[in-house]
């Protein structure tokens, strides 16, 4: 059995069986990540957050995850391809629903298996209400049980943070649509900042610095591109800066037209959000204590898929003195940390994380 708390758990063979029958899911604004636990290992499914509704009925459902994301502003009049989370809050229950409904069915797999318990991973700062409308939303997808926890603890949880040490350790979640800032200790959250910004945001602002600078409007498939093949931020050290070609629709002519866009360009337009950041991080480090800081210089790391920009360990270094690591599989993380906890579903009680203490 899993076991993130510093002890290894004996298996018994019921324990075994229920794995078959848990999910951890990351409902992430731009991808949902599915992560089953095999053994001690994972089965991990990857789906674009887009579903494909009738316009004239949002609750129809016509296409979900790489069928609908192919649809994204090229559907017909009577087809709508939208995204169910924006800044990592849930806009349609239906649509959000049927996202779920999918990936529970893509991770019972080819046999089918019931899923009894999902956990499911949001952003830190939802609301009651919020986590709420997920329990319901798992629960009508079919699981009997369903517990949503903060990506970042489910985060820390699947990079293989000590969170049991009372020395404190952090992580930074940098999502799609928001961002956490999570300071764990004695198993548990003793603070978090988050940032309803992301990844998403360095995109919008990708598209309107090449229609700024070169009069070209390109689609957020590009501009998403363009940030994974040459992303940086500013820093002291900047890296080597990268080019690649992006195609848009001149403003001028309506014609297709390609420009050559360099780092620089996706530096700049990351930089409000890596300001926002680092503000977080500034926050969280006024209010801890002086117990923890130790703990925290030693053991951060930074997860999600902007984590991959180059120069974004140095500038955090630069501006609040705290070395990071970038996580090796920062895409799956929060998935595999929630799969971690559905399949010991008590691990998070308070009495379970102090007896795994001793």
């Amino acid at each position: 059995m899993f076991s993130f708390l510093g002890k290894k758990d004996e298996v018994e063979d019921d324990k075994k069986k229920a794995l078959s029958h848990t999910l951890g899911i990351d409902l992430g604004t731009l991808n949902t990540v599915v992560a089953k636990p095999s053994g001690d290992k994972f089965d991990l499914f990857k789906i674009p957050s887009v579903v494909a509704v009738k316009k004239e009925d949002p609750t129809y459902v016509l296409a979900v995850g790489e069928e609908a994301k192919s649809m994204l502003g090229r559907t017909p009049e009577d087809i709508v391809a939208v995204r169910p989370l924006r800044q990592g809050v849930i806009e349609s229950i239906a649509q959000a629903e049927a996202l779920l409904i999918y990936s529970m069915d893509l991770g019972s797999g080819e046999e089918k298996e019931l899923i009894d318990r999902i956990v499911v991973g949001i952003p830190g700062d939802a609301s009651e209400v919020e986590k709420k409308a997920v329990e319901d939303i798992g629960k009508k997808a079919g699981a009997n049980y369903v517990l949503v926890i903060s990506e970042g603890l489910a985060a820390a949880i699947g990079v293989g943070l000590p969170i049991a040490e009372a020395s404190g350790t952090m992580v930074i979640d940098i999502g799609a649509g928001s961002s956490d800032v999570v300071v764990i200790s004695l198993g548990g959250i003793t603070d978090i900042e988050t940032i309803r910004s992301g990844g998403d945001d360095i995109d919008a602002n990708i598209v309107e610095k090449v229609k700024e600078i070169f009069n070209v409007e390109i689609g957020m498939h590009e501009a998403e591109k363009a940030k994974i093949e040459v992303g940086m931020v500013h820093s002291e050290s900047e890296s080597e800066v990268g080019k690649t070609i992006v195609i848009g629709k001149s403003l001028e002519t309506n014609k297709p037209k390609k420009v050559e866009i360099d780092s620089s360009l996706v530096a700049d337009a990351a930089e409000p959000i890596v300001v926002k950041l680092v503000d977080a991080l500034a926050n969280v480090l006024e209010r801890m204590s002086p117990e923890l800081i130790s703990g925290v210089y030693n053991k951060t790391v930074v997860v999600g898929g902007t984590s991959q920009l180059k120069g974004l360990k140095e500038r955090i270094f630069e501006e609040v003195g705290v070395p990071v690591e970038i996580s090796d599989d920062p895409m799956t993380v929060v998935a595999k940390g929630t799969a971690i906890v559905a399949a010991e579903p008590r691990a998070l009680e308070p009495e379970v994380r102090l007896k795994a203490m001793k």
